[in-house]
């Protein structure tokens, strides 16, 4: 099934290079990537109507009221790299596609992108590990081939030998091997217990690696600020969840009884 890409700026871009995101563990990617083009200011590209690859999974409800339902917004932004370093395009999608419509979805986005030069697609996602929430985030990485890791490895030593990137962060990488474009995904680590909750600090190591890839300057305080906060979030939400378990525990024990020894 088609997908209408609905074009709202006439441009010309420069050896651009695409970066997109979706939702995923900690939501690594979309938050590091919407970080990126809101800094930079970039520009509308694009509106993405996908009526036929999402489903909305329930509604919203506001002061007892139901709200509208709204599908959800995906588009393609790009900015002008003022050095002419290469320009970026960026494509940020709120929710993963439905089941079955992944490979027609990224064939569509990268086929577009193609048509605006892009050669190369960066990508980025979780990697959950056995750190805790207050460690630093190390960032992996992997490449559709080993020139581009061996190009990465002053700003990123680690790479990942095995494994799977899940979900459109990874499935875009290799369907745009597939079409002879070249790129890479950096995975930001986060700890295994948090992969339901937002991870600005594997956000924030995934923008320093691609500030100095991509040749930027974007300042990262913000993500750092947010990043401590989340700290005290998870500290919470670690705090309560023992605080249930004990107390189930104990109910437990009392709807035992008292234990008769003969």
């Amino acid at each position: 099934m088609a997908l209408h890409i609905n074009v709202v700026a006439d441009i010309q871009l420069q050896e651009p290079m695409l970066l997109a995101a979706w939702p995923g563990m900690g939501h690594v990617a979309l938050k590091a990537f919407t970080f990126l083009h809101e800094a930079l200011r970039a520009e509308n590209l694009a509106l993405v109507e996908e009526p036929d690859y999402f489903r909305v999974p329930g509604i919203s409800i506001q002061d007892g009221l139901v709200q509208s339902a709204l599908l959800p917004q995906s588009g393609f932004y790009y900015w002008h790299h003022p050095d002419a370093l290469g320009d970026l395009m960026f494509f940020v999608g709120d929710q993963q596609p439905v089941a079955g419509k992944e490979y027609h979805l990224a064939s569509a986005l990268l086929d577009f992108a193609g048509s605006y030069g892009v050669k190369r697609v960066i990508t980025a996602a979780a990697m959950p590990t056995a750190i805790n929430h207050y460690q630093r985030s190390r960032v992996w990485m992997t490449a559709t081939s080993k020139e581009i890791l061996t190009e990465l490895s002053p700003y990123c030593g680690r790479v990942l030998r095995e494994g799977q990137v899940s979900g459109m962060n990874g499935l875009l990488l290799g369907v745009a091997k597939q079409k002879g474009m070249e790129g890479f995904c950096l995975l930001g680590e986060i700890p295994f217990y948090t992969t339901e909750i937002e991870n600005p600090k594997a956000s924030m190591a995934v923008l320093r690696v691609l500030n100095q890839v991509l040749d930027l300057e974007v300042d990262l305080r913000e993500l750092d600020e947010l990043a401590k906060q989340t700290e005290k979030e998870i500290d919470h939400y670690l705090l309560e969840l023992q605080q249930r378990e004990q107390e189930e525990e104990k109910q437990t024990e009392d709807q035992e009884g008292p234990v008769t020894v003969h």
